[in-house]
């Protein structure tokens, strides 16, 4: 092969080499000029808890289809925004911003429960905790039996031979005198809070009866799990008397 033909090849593959490169970066510089475009809040609108989400509150920005990453699992699509008119928002807002999923939240309607489990009310003392740092899905434990309490009625002496149909003071019937750590149990609402306390106030619903806690239970063919009978007994044995709320770390920590 004479120096020519060398010469001949070596340019051809220079300039294949040459195009390769072109098409990469030209496919490169359209990734990053083709865009996605998300739902956001638009610049100077000003929004309240509880406030509905209106097509004039929201406007499209465009991010790089090469820089979306993880943002698809979070945001919404700004053709999507249709889902999101008419909803009601969980906080406040004040515009050029992007709204996420997890900002659009909904308490559940109802109590979702598995075959084995069964959910049980706890009367609780609300001057013992905050109800509203408790949320659905928390692990608690309840602090029972820690002072005397009065006998049933039926337990207390009566006077009735002698026709006196007052009842002298109750007699006091002693628990454990320390009270018993019983748990933990994975809390289903508090009152009728069946989310976060955010949640429930954007979507108008007053919190009614904090002082009861739903929690999960399982039962075992008829029978309550140990721990739950145990703690039901307890709460017998004290007249139902209101239980304290120890809560435990958050397990998404």
């Amino acid at each position: 092969m004479n120096g020519s033909k060398i010469a001949l090849f070596a340019a051809a593959a220079l300039g294949i080499a040459g195009a390769a490169l072109n098409l990469a970066y030209l496919t490169g510089k359209a990734q990053q000029a083709e865009k996605v475009s998300y739902i956001g809040i638009r610049k100077g609108a000003i929004i309240r808890r509880g406030d509905r989400f209106s097509e004039d509150h929201l406007v499209p920005i465009d991010i790089p289809k090469s820089h979306v990453g993880n943002l698809e699992r979070v945001a919404i699509r700004y053709a999507d925004r249709g889902t999101v008119v008419g909803m009601s928002a969980v906080k406040d807002y004040e515009g050029d911003e992007l709204l996420l999923r997890g900002d659009l939240d909904t308490p559940p309607a109802t109590l979702e429960l598995k075959s084995t489990e069964r959910a049980m009310w706890i009367p609780v003392d609300t001057r013992t905790f905050v109800p509203s740092l408790v949320n659905p899905g928390d692990l608690v434990s309840f602090l029972v039996g820690d002072a005397p309490t009065p006998a049933m009625p039926s337990e207390a002496p009566g006077n009735a031979e002698d026709g006196d149909t007052t009842q002298p003071p109750l007699p006091a019937v002693p628990l454990s005198g320390r009270g018993e750590l019983i748990g933990p149990f994975r809390v289903l609402s508090v009152g009728n809070r069946l989310g976060r306390t955010d949640v429930l106030k954007a979507s108008g619903v007053p919190q009614l009866q904090e002082n009861v806690i739903t929690i999960s239970v399982t039962v075992q063919g008829d029978q309550l799990e140990p721990k739950a009978a145990k703690l039901w007994k307890m709460l017998h044995l004290s007249g139902s008397r209101q239980a304290g709320v120890i809560l435990h770390p958050s397990t998404k920590n």
